[in-house]
């Protein structure tokens, strides 16, 4: 086997994988384009190729072929050179190299797994596969587990003499794997058979091996990463960072879910308790009056109004006493965009409250900065007609706040942890109401009321007062 052609290697990458494991993502593409860190799986591959001189890198296509020829084209955009090779019945690892035969006569050939991501020295693996002389070389890596893997034993030269696949117990110190890198001789495709599903670790090394035909193991202490699950994905994406001297993802990630759920923890702690508790007695008076609640609100304020009508409605249906009717002026789309249009945004809900309200009733404002023109309409409208306001905003209150005849101000200048809190608040008044059994029992609510809240407790004694 010497004399070997000196020119660069040419590469096949195994792409065909379904990669049912990293489902949802692999339901509309290859396992071999799932995005690592923002980049496909296969340009760190072609990538690591073209580094180390290859140019002429050929792949096998089967389930979403698309995805990877509309993304790499003919490869010129990525320095490379590339062939596409269609299975509609998948080939297997060493049937899909065996189909492209004619594509790898004039020297050895790089074999790469699709899903694997590395670092690997492809230079020093090919020098060592001269070296030794062999008809197919293994990059070989030391597995943290070995139930995974397709373990070799080699003898004192080097040479692979058997295969362990995926054994169940061992020490992952002393075993060496199958690291999803090859590099092999044409002759080697000759030995095989044509248009027969058939894989490396399966049927050709373990004949080769058993033929002592001359297959090598090279050690590398690289770090290799089979990216075959959700959760292989996100170390392999953690190391590709700090391989750059970035923080892993998942690090940035949890302090900014810290940060942000600190900040409503916060604004929690701050709400005044006393107005959530007169806001409650209000809609038990509206309800037992007989009025209605109007709420509005603007954006995700819009669709917390609407959210938190059908809520309170529901929550008196199911406990004793007479219906709460809330309606949000948000979802009547036909009439708000008719009045937006014809007399303007700012008095869409203005118009709509001079239909329908009546002295008694009571218009929930919702405005995370408190100074939305239309929402400061609707509130000088309702008081005009002898409704009471409710404003729930955040920022300090802003115009709204002045005019509300109760208002709940989140102590937050965030627009998020503001509107999931006035979303919470809804919840809570739902939860008031649904859990009423007589307008008489306050102190009880106002004790649920700081339970939901989880900032006071109070003793079943305790006054209103003393409670909140």
């Amino acid at each position: 086997m010497n004399g070997r052609n000196q020119r660069a290697p040419k590469a096949m990458i195994l792409a065909a994988g379904k990669g049912t494991r990293l489902r949802p993502l692999t339901n509309r593409m290859p396992k071999a384009m799932v995005p690592v860190d923002g980049r496909p799986l296969l340009e760190y591959n072609i990538e690591l190729l073209r580094e180390h001189g290859v140019r002429d890198i050929a792949m096998n296509l089967h389930a979403h072929a698309d995805a990877i020829t509309e993304h790499f084209g003919d490869g010129s955009r990525f320095g490379v050179s590339l062939t596409y090779s269609f299975e509609p019945q998948l080939l297997g690892t060493a049937g899909a190299v065996k189909k492209l035969e004619e594509f790898f006569t004039d020297g050895p050939f790089y074999v790469i797994y699709g899903d694997v991501l590395t670092r690997l020295d492809l230079g020093a693996l090919l020098a060592h596969h001269r070296d030794c002389d062999a008809m197919a070389t293994i990059a070989l890596h030391q597995p943290e587990d070995l139930t995974r893997c397709g373990v070799v034993q080699q003898d004192k030269d080097g040479w692979i003499t058997s295969f362990i696949e995926k054994p169940s117990n061992g020490s992952a110190a002393e075993a060496w794997a199958n690291a999803g890198i090859y590099l092999m001789e044409p002759a080697l495709l000759q030995r095989m058979r044509a248009e027969v599903p058939q894989d490396f670790g399966k049927d050709v090394f373990p004949e080769l091996v058993g033929n002592g035909g001359g297959l090598a193991g090279f050690r590398s202490d690289a770090v290799f990463w089979d990216v075959g699950s959700a959760e292989r994905l996100t170390l392999a994406e953690d190391w590709l960072r700090m391989e750059a001297g970035q923080e892993p993802r998942r690090n940035k990630i949890g302090a900014v879910a810290d940060q942000y759920l600190a900040s409503v923890q916060d604004a929690i702690a701050g709400l005044d308790r006393n107005a959530i508790v007169r806001v409650a007695e209000l809609l038990f008076d509206v309800r037992s009056r007989g009025n209605q609640v109007f709420i509005a609100g603007n954006g995700g304020s819009s669709a917390t109004a609407s959210h938190m009508a059908a809520d309170l409605t529901r929550a008196a249906s199911v406990s004793a006493g007479p219906p709460l009717r809330c309606r949000s002026l948000t979802d009547n789309v036909p009439a708000l965009t008719a009045w937006s249009n014809d007399v303007g945004v700012e008095s869409a809900f203005a118009l709509q409250m001079k239909q329908v309200v009546e002295p008694g009733d009571v218009l929930i404002a919702i405005s995370a900065s408190g100074r939305s023109p239309n929402i400061i309409a609707a509130a000088n409208a309702a008081r005009k007609q002898g409704a009471s306001v409710v404003g729930l905003v955040g920022f300090g209150g802003g115009k709204l706040a002045e005019l509300a005849d109760i208002v709940v101000v989140v102590p937050s200048d965030e627009y998020g942890p503001v509107e999931d809190i006035h979303l919470l608040l809804g919840h809570l008044l739902a939860a008031e109401i649904r859990m009423s059994q007589e307008v008489s029992e306050d102190a009880e609510l106002i004790r649920e009321t700081c339970h939901i809240l989880e900032v006071v407790s109070v003793d079943e004694d305790e006054s209103r007062a003393a409670a909140c």
